[in-house]
């Protein structure tokens, strides 16, 4: 792996030092030291950038990385989404609980349901910080920006599991409707609420929400 060896060459003969590399990656100088001893890999976008600061391309600075990189983009971008997708879990869950808690037949019940949410919320906030940190140093804004990166930074696989989620990704608005819809659907039924017009109103509302924020990713995104 030269990589690094290539990033230090580079920043030696466009006479930078380590900060205003930092600088234009807005990472820390640390993080450019651990590129240059081959301890850690630039991301994606660090890559673009430090292409750019040294006014080259990509694949001059990955060489014969490229491989090696793949692998590693893959496996990041599994990670985040195992974490995303246990994000959703503990919302959905969190929302039922809640539910649940409304309709407690007595208090022992209601606290072993408030045990249960206690522990959903806790892996949610564990959750949160690599979450963070993942979109952050991937300028990640919106959820139509998270599934792209995927999308793109996932290597092609020809299992079911892979191909379900590639199609989850690819119609992340729609399958984001359909949970909005059927949560608060569950909810009105909870209340007893749940009537033929109650159910129209509900999706009819909930497709105008979704509309609101696609439109609303792309002004985000220009």
């Amino acid at each position: 792996m030269e990589i690094g060896t290539r990033i230090r060459e580079y920043r030696q003969a466009n006479g930078m030092k380590q900060e205003a590399l930092a600088a234009a990656c807005k990472v820390s100088r640390q993080t450019v030291s651990n590129w240059e001893r081959n301890k850690t890999l630039p991301d994606i976008a660090s890559l673009k950038a430090i292409a750019t600061a040294f006014d080259t391309s990509v694949d001059a600075l990955i060489g014969n990385d490229a491989p090696h990189i793949i692998e590693r983009f893959d496996a990041d971008s599994r990670r985040f989404l195992a974490i995303f997708f246990l994000m959703q879990v503990c919302w959905v869950s969190s929302y039922l609980l809640r539910l649940f808690a409304a309709n407690a037949p007595n208090h022992e019940e209601e606290l072993s349901i408030a045990v249960a949410e206690a522990f959903v919320l806790g892996i949610w906030i564990m959750s949160l910080i690599p979450y963070l940190r993942y979109t952050r140093r991937n300028g990640l804004k919106t959820i139509g920006d998270i599934s792209a990166h995927l999308l793109e930074h996932m290597q092609q696989e020809k299992s079911l599991g892979m191909r379900l989620t590639r199609s989850i990704l690819s119609h992340i608005y729609v399958w984001n409707w359909l949970l909005c819809d059927a949560m608060m659907l569950i909810a009105l039924a909870g209340a007893g609420w749940l009537t033929p017009l109650s159910a129209i109103i509900t999706i009819a509302a909930s497709s105008l929400i979704a509309i609101i924020g696609r439109h609303a990713d792309r002004w985000l995104n220009r």
